[in-house]
């Protein structure tokens, strides 16, 4: 278990990738914050974790409201000493294309594909450079036929692309995987090579 000792905050950890994610790391001995806009999601999560035998802790939160989200961090970092991974993993997808797409779709699908991506990550590594480092993981989805998507998609590796160069100095490593590339196997390797 690589990542005994190990916190995680997962965020879109109540379905799909970041729920996998969540378990899988739980599984290889980290503690989990689950962090997701659904608080019945955020349960179920929690309790497939300690139904398995490992740590989590439940934080329902919007991750593209900037006031909550750094609260919802405020108060996890209370809790915990540090933070080691951040996963961003909060996905949307809209319901419609882009010709009949209105403005508020628009927004909200890049408000928290990219937006809240942005600021979870600028919290945590406000508290990663403070606390001797730790990395943060960005969850690309597949290029979609939803053209909000794949704009929040190209700006989450912008992203990752500029903060990566930013934040290396203070040992905040930044990446970006395919949803379906990214595993705990895979975070391990890079918290092993981390230290």
């Amino acid at each position: 278990m690589t990542l005994q000792n190990k916190i995680a905050l997962v965020t879109g950890a109540g379905r799909g990738t970041g729920q996998r994610l969540a378990l899988e790391l739980a599984q290889a001995g980290a503690t989990i914050i689950v962090v997701d806009i659904n608080p019945d999601a955020v349960q179920r999560t929690v309790e497939a974790i300690t139904q398995a035998g490992g740590q989590a802790v439940a934080q329902p939160n919007d991750v593209s409201h900037k006031i909550a989200t750094q609260t919802m961090l405020y108060a996890v970092l209370e809790q915990f000493p540090r933070i080691d991974i951040l996963v961003n993993a909060a996905h949307i997808e809209p319901g419609n294309t882009a010709l009949k797409m209105d403005e508020g779709e628009w927004n909200r699908t890049l408000d928290v594909n990219l937006k809240g991506a942005f600021i979870v990550s600028q919290t945590v590594a406000r508290a990663m450079k403070e606390t001797g480092g730790g990395l943060i993981l960005n969850v690309l989805r597949p290029p979609s036929p939803h053209a909000a998507v794949n704009a929040a998609r190209a700006g989450l590796l912008g992203l990752t692309e500029a903060l990566a160069a930013e934040w290396v100095p203070h040992s905040v490593v930044v990446k970006s995987f395919e949803a379906d590339q990214l595993t705990a196997e895979a975070i391990e390797y890079l918290v092993i090579g981390q230290n």
